[in-house]
């Protein structure tokens, strides 16, 4: 009896179990969705490949509009990152802003990246400088100033501005001639190439040989950069010379007083007439033309300079204190500044006689290329090698 009860009540429950499966079935999944949330991911809708890449793709679109990506700076590394996380984590030059995802990275480029850094940041830095000398009144001056002085003190050449740091040359920019520093002449022929690069060098040198000193100077501009260098181990650091030129207008202050000196000069030297004037004309005669290529143009230079300086002292006329320029140009004349002299007349005093006389300065010409005189002319061929200068001959 009890075991037919047993079988009729198991299979009423399965019966019932048959009749209302979606029941059991809707319980058990409520179950184990309330223990194992891996139960959800299984119960939620499946994406297609097409799906999937379309919401990734919205994705990033999204974040990229309040993101943006940074890439490493090196070429050959492909990292890149949002730029939230790239501030925390990439990088950056020592110098500038470039950014990189690594120190390693950045280690690798900086052979490359150190030119473009260095003269990125500091060429537009001297750019500054000029363009503040150009517009403070007082910097000029001091720079025309020194410019002239300069010039007839040494012959052709370059005022030179240095500065020890980026820093100290944004002062001068931002606040202007107190913060100028100490600029100084320097000629030509004393410039370095490796200084500043063969290609700025060629500049200046050409500027130099061109420029017209009684109406501008030339402004070489250096900033001075240290830099640490990205290597392993101890820190390193590296000097670096990053500098421009550029041709000034003389200021109108300095300008006037070399107008005013040519006025007063010409003046003085008006004083007298042409018949009771001696002409002495210091030249080197056609000659000497076999004398003269046999030895070198330098040494033939040197001496003509010699003998013109000497005899111009030997009537109380001290050419480098008396006719700067013409002391100056004579220099370049020798030193090879100039190719060729052009012939110059200056009026001086004779100290013994108190009269004033003519000369006319010809070096490397001779006496008949035509220069007009008037009175007594007396000729000194300045191109004889000798230990005395030659005497001085009526013609």
């Amino acid at each position: 009896m009890q075991e037919s009860r047993r079988s009729r009540s198991a299979q009423g429950e399965n019966s019932r179990r048959r009749s209302e499966p979606f029941a059991h079935t809707s319980t058990s999944l409520d179950r184990r969705t309330s223990l194992d949330p891996s139960a959800l991911r299984t119960a939620e809708p499946r994406l297609t490949h097409h799906d999937s890449k379309t919401s990734l793709l919205s994705l990033q679109t999204e974040n990229s509009a309040d993101d943006a990506f940074v890439k490493c700076k090196y070429p050959k590394c492909p990292s890149r990152a949002p730029l939230s996380d790239a501030k925390r984590h990439y990088k950056s030059c020592h110098n500038c802003s470039t950014m990189y995802c690594s120190k390693e990275c950045r280690r690798a480029h900086w052979e490359k990246h150190r030119k473009v850094c260095l003269h990125s940041r500091a060429s537009a830095l001297c750019r500054q400088i000029i363009s503040a000398a150009k517009e403070d009144v007082n910097s000029l001056h001091q720079i025309s100033t020194i410019g002239h002085k300069g010039y007839l003190a040494q012959g052709r050449g370059v005022v030179k501005v240095f500065f020890t740091s980026p820093e100290a040359a944004e002062k001068f920019t931002t606040h202007g001639y107190q913060y100028l520093s100490e600029p100084e002449y320097v000629k030509w022929i004393s410039l370095q190439p490796n200084e500043m690069g063969v290609e700025l060098y060629t500049e200046v040198v050409k500027l130099c040989k061109s420029y017209n000193p009684e109406t501008r100077v030339i402004l070489y501009v250096a900033v001075c950069i240290i830099s640490e260098v990205p290597t392993k181990g101890a820190v390193k650091w590296e000097r670096q010379m990053v500098s421009r030129c550029a041709k000034l207008r003389l200021s109108k202050s300095v300008t006037a007083a070399i107008q005013e000196q040519n006025r007063k000069r010409n003046r003085r030297d008006s004083k007298g007439t042409p018949d009771d004037r001696e002409t002495l004309i210091l030249t080197s005669k056609m000659s000497n033309a076999g004398e003269r290529n046999a030895a070198t143009a330098h040494k033939f230079r040197e001496i003509c300079f010699k003998n013109i300086v000497h005899e111009l002292e030997s009537r109380g006329v001290v050419l480098r204190k008396h006719f700067p320029e013409v002391y100056s140009r004579l220099a370049a004349y020798v030193d090879g500044t100039s190719d060729r002299f052009i012939p110059m007349t200056i009026y001086p005093r004779d100290a013994t006689s108190g009269k004033s006389f003519v000369c006319v300065i010809m070096p490397d010409s001779d006496v008949d290329s035509g220069t007009p005189v008037d009175g007594k002319a007396v000729t000194v061929d300045v191109g004889l090698d000798k230990s005395r200068h030659q005497l001085s001959t009526p013609m």
